[in-house]
């Protein structure tokens, strides 16, 4: 067999002698066999093992392997350098691994920087186009949940940590626990379903996107945990008007505004406000700890966000009804979901001798969380000229939307 011109070169270039190439064309290995391998660039004595393994073993399958292995387009000889904290998915975004294409052609599970062999069977995604998903912080906010995770059955002191409290307040935090621990079962399923959505030319967001999965799942843990474990119980469900905006997105950007920028603003203000409605260390602590996952689901939203805004021709048509219905949605959860009012106002004024109090107190809370909304906001430039009235209005009469058990106690 002699070999082609353009397999001697290659040999050549992989510094092989004229004596191997000899050696080589008087064996049975084929041109494709040893092109792929000078591809490789494998040094003589690797070669020279090889073609003894085709003289003592010709019937063996593997004499024929072609090694298409070393047959890739993909770049090669990239050496990540690992920073401060370890080798991260940024420090591997290098060469053409780092090009993120604005548009992801590839409809299968090919990983990005490398190509389908065969046949291309589609894998179901819906979702190629960057400007729908991307955000510039997804890969450190996913470096960042896996550093920073916790575990509620070992990090929380539960044998000790926790106290006796008079049964109003511990039957009003455990209904903020039921509350928000459903929160995070439906947050877990609406992730989980536009994840699958996602093209995987996009992976830094997908990982990322699992972590906020597992993140409202270990929400649900916790939460679930403190209400069964102090002598309380679950309190009433939800009542889930703020899942309709959620459910509702007709994109993904759609559900990201919901969820992750309008209710993860409102959240993060709630959580970290724990220090004012928790009754003890151990309780702040979980709210602490549920806080900073939520400020990075808050996170991935505002870059979305920015993103969106940036890259989206049809952005500045669209973003003005996607808020607006999103911010509706949290209006009438704060104003039919009697039960988080009422489990915040008896928190707040620290039992139920002082309502009145506790209600000051709400409205405190709400303009927090406004101000809050409007500042994340304003930390991307984002221009949101006109907030649905009804957040506002929350900070006006906290209690407005309904006939309030503790409205009449308040005003008695």
């Amino acid at each position: 067999m002699e070999l082609s011109t353009t397999t001697k070169t290659r040999a050549k270039r992989a510094g092989w002698s004229d004596e191997l190439i000899e050696r080589i064309e008087a064996s049975a290995a084929s041109d494709n066999q040893v092109e792929n391998l000078a591809r490789g660039e494998l040094p003589e004595d690797r070669i020279n093992g090889w073609l003894d393994f085709l003289e003592n073993h010709p019937d063996n399958p593997f004499a024929k392997a072609p090694f298409n292995i070393f047959n890739s387009p993909a770049e090669i000889g990239l050496k990540a350098t690992p920073g401060e904290d370890g080798l991260r998915l940024r420090d591997i975004n290098i060469g053409s691994y780092g090009i993120v294409p604005d548009e992801w052609g590839l409809p299968n599970d090919a990983p990005r920087g490398t190509i389908s062999t065969g046949l291309i069977m589609a894998a179901g995604y819906s979702i190629f186009d960057k400007a729908e998903v991307w955000s510039e912080n997804a890969v450190d906010l996913y470096e960042d949940a896996i550093k920073d995770r916790w575990a509620p059955a070992t990090d929380l002191d539960w044998d000790h940590g926790m106290s006796d409290m008079p049964e109003e307040l511990e039957r009003a935090f455990d209904q903020i626990c039921t509350i928000y621990s459903n929160n995070g079962l439906v947050e877990q399923k609406i992730i989980g379903r536009w994840l699958e959505e996602i093209s995987y030319g996009f992976h830094e967001v997908k990982l990322f996107l699992a972590t906020q999965a597992f993140d409202a799942g270990r929400k649900v843990e916790v939460l679930r945990k403190r209400a069964l474990a102090n002598g309380g119980g679950l309190g009433k469900a939800p009542l889930g008007q703020i899942y309709r905006g959620w459910y509702a997105g007709l994109t993904f950007t759609d559900m990201i505004i919901a969820l992750n920028v309008v209710y993860k603003s409102y959240e993060v203000s709630m959580f970290e406000a724990a220090s004012e409605w928790a009754q003890s260390d151990f309780d702040r602590d979980i709210f602490a700890r549920l806080a900073a996952d939520s400020r990075r689901h808050l996170d991935y939203g505002l870059g979305h966000l920015e993103w969106y805004e940036r890259y989206k021709p049809e952005a500045e048509k669209r973003l003005g009804i996607q808020f607006l219905r999103a911010e509706a949605a949290m209006v009438q959860e704060m104003r039919l979901s009697t039960t988080e009012r009422e489990a915040l106002v008896v928190l707040l004024a620290g039992g139920v001798e002082n309502l009145q109090a506790g209600v000051d107190k709400l409205k405190t809370l709400r303009q927090r969380q406004y101000d809050d909304y409007l500042e994340n906001l304003a930390s991307i430039n984002f221009d949101r000229p006109t907030v649905h009235p009804g957040l506002a209005g929350q900070i006006v009469d906290p209690l407005e939307g309904g006939v309030v058990a503790v409205r009449a106690v308040s005003q008695s």
